[in-house]
């Protein structure tokens, strides 16, 4: 009797059965009303980034892609990753991704994957040319010299590691843009992360916009490392042996010193009483003024004795005149 041997299942046969199974399941959840924003709040859970329903400021930041339609931006997924401030949003129903890089520029840059069909509700840019393909992507400027300098390693890794789900990125005012098909899943927003923040590290090297002075706004931008806190100032300890004269020695009395007031009648000390007027001080307006001499002093008197002297002859005497 031959035993029946138990033939080994076919893995490859079971896994694509599996993989088709959950692309069912998914299709199926996402089917259901409102599990498309669910599945973006648990996404924004899971990297602890804010939700909300709608965003009309982002809205104005845009004007290319699928932002051209004019639609408001909904269902915006916020926070940072990679170091850049992002945003998952959706446009008219299509799912994009913006960084911000802080620093503005004129210039342009529009990656196209492959040939689409023209979308008549979205406004064509009539001011891009297409320089090159690279990675698989058409790329459109509207500045030609700048965008064949601005292609470099970073820009073919980046554009070779986004997921088939992307379906074009571009560059305008200070922000880089991912756009996907309409069923993009989380799975291909995580795997857009790290290839949209190459390129926006590439997009630094665009001119900055020539009309005013750019600076680079770094309150966008997440701090490499943490702060360290402030360590605790060290105690003062003087030295004993040295003097201290920054500071001078004041030495307060244990009772507070009361001072005179007028409302309070008091004397301090020893006062002798004394009479007005006793005091043994000579007068200084007592004896007899002397008055100067009409010859030998400072001044000329007028003799006021009644007699006329012009007409007379004056006596030379040596002697002084007579006081009055």
């Amino acid at each position: 009797m031959q035993s029946e041997q138990p033939q080994a299942p076919a893995t490859a046969e079971v896994a694509a059965d599996e993989e088709q199974r959950g692309v069912d399941k998914h299709s199926f959840l996402s089917s259901l009303p409102g599990s498309q924003r669910r599945e973006r709040r648990n996404w924004a859970a899971k990297h602890h980034f804010d939700f909300i329903k709608e965003d009309a400021f982002l809205t104005d930041e845009w004007s290319r892609g699928a932002a051209s339609t004019g639609a408001v931006a909904r269902d915006v997924v916020s926070g940072m990753a990679e170091g850049y401030e992002t945003h998952l949003v959706d446009l008219a129903g299509v799912p994009v991704m913006a960084m911000r890089r802080g620093i503005t520029s004129d210039v342009v840059i529009d990656a196209r994957r492959g040939e689409q069909p023209a979308d008549p509700e979205r406004e064509e840019s009539d001011d891009l040319v297409e320089i090159d393909t690279v990675s698989g992507f058409r790329l459109l400027s509207n500045v030609a010299g700048v965008a064949q300098r601005f292609v470099d390693e970073r820009i073919h890794v980046g554009l070779d590691s986004m997921p088939e789900a992307v379906t074009a990125v571009w560059m305008e005012s200070d922000w880089v843009l991912a756009e996907t098909i309409k069923g993009s899943t989380p799975s291909d927003w995580e795997e857009i992360l790290r290839p949209l923040a190459l390129l926006t590290d590439a997009s630094f090297t665009l001119p900055p916009r020539s009309t005013r002075a750019q600076t680079l706004d770094l309150k966008h931008l997440e701090p490499s490392r943490l702060k360290p806190e402030q360590p605790e100032k060290p105690a003062f300890t003087p030295n004993a042996s040295e003097e201290d004269l920054s500071q001078p020695l004041v030495i307060r009395p244990e009772e507070p010193l009361q001072m005179p007031v007028r409302g309070v009648q008091e004397s301090r000390g020893v006062v002798e009483p004394r009479s007005l007027g006793a005091d043994d001080v000579e007068s200084i307006a007592e004896g007899d003024p002397e008055r100067p001499s009409d010859l030998y002093g400072t001044r000329v008197l007028r003799d006021l004795n009644g007699q006329s002297s012009i007409f007379q002859d004056s006596t030379d005497a040596d002697e002084p005149p007579k006081k009055w």
